[in-house]
């Protein structure tokens, strides 16, 4: 708290403003967000290692930015160790899951998601610390999940926390957890940019939460430096030089784009199918469940162990076109099994990694059967492994713009773009419901957190010349009117309001009957006050203004009612803007809005 009281001091000493504030606060979250992909990376390698090379003597390739310097010394793959080390993983990280932080459970992204959408930006403090621990178990064990997960909860979280010390609102603190997710996933997959698009890209089906974009980006690119100061500067995967130059080709991108879009929901109703009929209906504790995932994994890993962790290793001899066709399309099926068991069943991961493995060896299998049946229009077969990493993560999370740029930035396969655009528009276009996310909603007039943006809007379409009313039906006093008159006047109307003009007929002031009411009718006062002495300072509108400026003027100055003036002259009143008549045609426009659509 004395941080946060010293934070505060500086912004009131400087008078910073909002948007001053988010700045500065984006670069604190960044640079927390990127110390906390050292720290996760740094310990799940170590796990990684200690379980695959030390206890199983399995080496699985990596990818070019990624390499550890360890290799094997030769002898046989203990593949027991791969059979019962992703069910010990799931055991802890369930019983630490599930005891302390139930929300930590699955692949952390939708957990971010739903705090933006119904918790006002807030996340538990325990979360992220639980998240991280579980997830490194579980991913370092052999457990098919990726970083994205955990490493967005711990930005989030503490942006989340950030904007609470500091007595942020609540829009202030769902924009600092999205700048806090940017900067985890920009730095521990070195995408700042493909980061920050997918942090306010995320959030929706088909929409962006674009006012986040500064932020994220600012504490995407600090979070990155940090990192990529640690663990080095180059890109995770070495990539050919691809480059593409045959328009005919576009016929076979848009082709992979179907294929991932299938394949893609496929894998989705696998992945829920096996939480919801499967793990969910076991009669056990909630903590033994990632244990059976994690011993399912390891009856897969046995047999297949390419398909344990990440994969990555195995992306990249994709992009070397080391692998065969059969491997590759064995291996994306085995995945999607391997990642259920582990997800589903309540482990603790990421679904990013295993999407990129997913698209990566399905493209990989089309672009060499491409290559077989049509030699002479392919010019490169492991170019679609990139398109395919990035079209199927676009389809099936619907991200389909920070998707392709996080690929973009990973491969350094910029040239590219326009294949993946055509395959990843296709993929997106052919499943526009389903989704990895299920917190995603499709729009932002969908979000509660946005609940009360798009009534300004509809008012922000409409004038007060829509609703008011014209002066032949409001009473005007003159400052000399008598207090008996005006006493005469409230007697045989209904009105609360009255504009007082002079005697140019300039409105000079309004008075409010419930301001008025305490002296209105005391005898003693009768002979000596006029509507002069009962006016307030007279709040205006204009015809041609907006009724979201009318309706904040309602809010700001607690009138039931305020005088609407000449635009040519705004000292002359035609008429009076009721509260009312601004709700009434609010709801017009709406219902009209619904008859159109």
């Amino acid at each position: 708290m004395f941080i946060a009281q010293k934070i505060n001091r500086i912004f009131n000493r400087y008078a910073i403003n909002p948007g001053g504030r988010l700045f500065l606060s984006s670069i604190l979250v960044g640079i927390v967000s990127g110390i906390g992909a050292i720290i996760f990376f740094t310990l799940l390698n170590q796990l990684t290692n200690f379980c695959f090379h030390d206890l199983a003597n399995y080496y699985p390739p990596e990818a070019a930015g990624e390499i550890s310097g360890q290799h094997s010394e030769g002898g046989f793959i203990h593949r027991w160790i791969l059979l019962i080390a992703p069910a010990i993983g799931g055991l802890i990280s369930g019983i630490l899951v599930f005891t302390y932080a139930p929300e930590a459970e699955g692949h952390g992204t939708d957990a971010v998601i739903e705090a933006f959408h119904h918790k006002k930006g807030a996340i538990r403090k325990r979360v992220p610390f639980i998240k991280t621990i579980s997830s490194i178990i579980t991913i370092g064990t052999g457990g098919s999940a990726g970083r994205e997960g955990p490493i967005a909860q711990i930005g989030a979280g503490f942006g989340s926390y950030l904007g609470s010390i500091l007595k942020f609102s609540d829009d202030e603190k769902r924009i600092l957890l999205i700048a806090g997710t940017a900067g985890g996933i920009g730095a521990i997959f070195r995408s700042p940019l493909g980061g920050a698009l997918f942090a306010i890209e995320v959030l929706y089906k088909r929409d962006f939460e674009s006012k986040a974009l500064i932020p994220a980006l600012v504490s995407s690119i600090v979070a990155f430096s940090i990192y990529s100061s640690h663990y080095g500067w180059g890109m995770l995967f070495r990539t050919p030089q691809f480059v593409f130059k045959n328009p005919v080709e576009l016929l076979f991108y848009a082709a992979l784009g179907l294929v991932c879009a299938y394949v893609g929901i496929f894998y989705i109703k696998i992945f829920y199918g096996m939480r919801d009929k499967f793990f969910r209906t076991i009669p056990v504790l909630p903590q033994i469940r990632p244990a059976i995932g994690g011993l399912l994994i390891g009856l897969l890993g046995y047999f297949a162990p390419h398909i344990l962790s990440s994969g990555y290793g195995y992306l990249q001899q994709a992009m070397n076109g080391s692998l065969t066709i059969k491997f590759m399309l064995l291996a994306a099926l085995l995945k999607i099994f391997a990642t259920s068991f582990t997800i589903s069943s309540g482990g603790s991961g990421g679904v990013f990694a295993p999407s990129l493995f997913i698209g990566g060896m399905l493209g990989g299998a089309f672009g060499q059967i491409a290559e077989l049946l049509f030699p002479n229009l392919i010019s490169s077969p492991t170019a679609f492994v990139l398109v395919g990493m990035g079209t199927f993560f676009a389809g099936a999370a619907k991200v389909p713009i920070s998707s392709m740029i996080m690929v973009s930035e990973m491969t350094g396969g910029y040239h590219l773009l326009v294949p993946m655009m055509l395959s990843s528009a296709t993929a997106f276009v052919i499943a526009p419901r389903t989704t990895l996310y299920e917190k995603q909603v499709n729009k932002m007039a969908d979000s509660p957190a946005h609940m009360g943006d798009f009534t300004i809007d509809v008012l922000d379409t409409l004038q007060v010349d829509q609703a008011y009313q014209k002066t032949n039906s409001v009473p005007i006093l003159e400052v000399s009117t008598p207090l008996t008159k005006f006493q005469h006047i409230v007697s045989h109307g209904e009105d609360s309001y009255f504009p007082v003009i002079d005697k140019y007929r300039n409105i000079v002031g309004i008075i409010s009957l419930r301001n008025a009411r305490s002296i209105l009718f005391e005898d003693s006062m009768c002979d000596l006050l006029i509507a002069q002495d009962l006016m307030s300072p007279p709040v205006t509108v204009t015809p041609a203004e907006s009724l979201r400026s009318a309706l904040k003027k309602f809010i700001e100055f607690k009138y039931g009612q305020i005088p609407v003036v000449d635009m040519r002259d705004e000292k002359k009143i035609i008429g009076m803007l009721n509260h009312e008549d601004v709700i009434l045609a609010y709801n017009r426009e709406v219902m009209k809005r619904k008859f159109v659509d």
